[in-house]
């Protein structure tokens, strides 16, 4: 079983966001506290799971898959 790693690009409003995504299963990489988004780490197969948990809280602007990602990240579980 090969577990995709993806990176995504999250901004926001309102610190809210960054509650939420603590709460989520994924690896918070980077938060640019002035240009209010955040870097973070994650399945590439639940980022509809990430959208879906994020759009429900206020201050939520977008999510987008980083341009630039290594994929010797990605990893293989036996």
């Amino acid at each position: 079983m090969v577990v995709e790693r993806m990176g995504f690009i999250v901004y926001y409003r309102n610190k809210q966001v960054l509650k939420r995504l603590n709460t989520l299963p994924v690896n918070v990489s980077y938060i640019s506290n002035k240009m209010n988004y955040a870097i973070f780490y994650g399945d590439k197969n639940k980022e509809k799971n990430y959208f879906n948990n994020l759009r429900k809280v206020k201050g939520f602007q977008k999510l987008e898959q980083q341009l630039i990602f290594n994929e010797e990240l990605n990893f293989d579980v036996k």
